[in-house]
């Protein structure tokens, strides 16, 4: 995985995820020569910001101080709800990013919200087995269904060590629209990993999300909703090559 160029990657972990779930990824694009920076969005992973306080704005100001700490142009990646996040940055920070790589992930358009593609994909376990609490403010899946939803091409241990390390998802971010300009977001480089078995976000989905991003370049796995514990390998390869 060596290359000429050496990159600094920004991952963004998906709803219930945290920076852990790149654990397998920034070993190996390290290996590569790269720099890769993982961070735990308000509210989870270790993260210990309280629910009530979660909103988009706080995981977008968490995402863009980290970029502003690097001193080059980052390649940022965005997993799963992690793609709204960082369309949001990039509207905010166009300047500081080299690439867009959205992974399986959501690309509202602007003064839309990740919650209205969500719920519209009714084929998606995550949308079948959703646990709504509207009174706190957070959902989450149905236990018995979240290997199967994201985990279903990743070894047992894998997902049983990913599942202990779930926390409630915020509602809040998920249901706030986008503010994107075509002068800000528009001009920044974007590219889109599908995955062909995920059941979190549908294939039809996902193709529905890349046409939103008008993206200049994308690129396939043959896995499920967790490409980072399913194929690392494979995906560090792909991230570098699209970066």
């Amino acid at each position: 995985m060596n290359t000429s160029k050496n990159y600094q990657f920004v991952l963004v972990h998906g709803a219930w995820h945290g920076a852990w779930c790149w654990e397998k990824v920034v070993p190996l694009l390290e290996a590569g020569g790269h720099a890769a920076h993982a961070i735990d969005l308000p509210g989870l992973g270790e993260d210990q910001t309280p629910i009530k306080d979660v909103t988009l704005e706080s995981y977008v100001s968490a995402v863009s101080e980290l970029i502003n700490s690097i001193d080059q142009p980052v390649v940022l990646v965005g997993h799963s709800m992690g793609g709204m996040v960082i369309t949001q940055v990039a509207e905010l920070i166009p300047d500081k990013i080299n690439t867009l790589i959205y992974l399986t992930a959501f690309s509202p358009k602007n003064r839309e919200t990740l919650l209205q593609y969500a719920l519209e994909n009714t084929e998606s376990d995550v949308t079948k087995y959703k646990q709504i609490n509207e009174e706190e403010g957070y959902f989450t899946v149905a236990e018995d269904k979240l290997q199967a939803c994201f985990y279903g091409k990743c070894s047992d241990e894998d997902a049983h060590n990913a599942i202990k390390q779930l926390r409630p998802q915020a509602l809040a971010p998920v249901a706030t629209p986008l503010k994107l300009s075509d002068e800000n977001y528009g001009r920044v480089r974007r590219c889109y990993i599908e995955c062909s078995k995920d059941r979190a976000i549908t294939l039809a989905m996902q193709k529905r999300l890349k046409e939103n991003g008008r993206v200049d370049d994308s690129a396939v796995l043959d896995t499920d909703h967790s490409p980072f514990y399913s194929c690392p390998e494979e995906l560090a390869e792909t991230l570098i090559s699209l970066a």
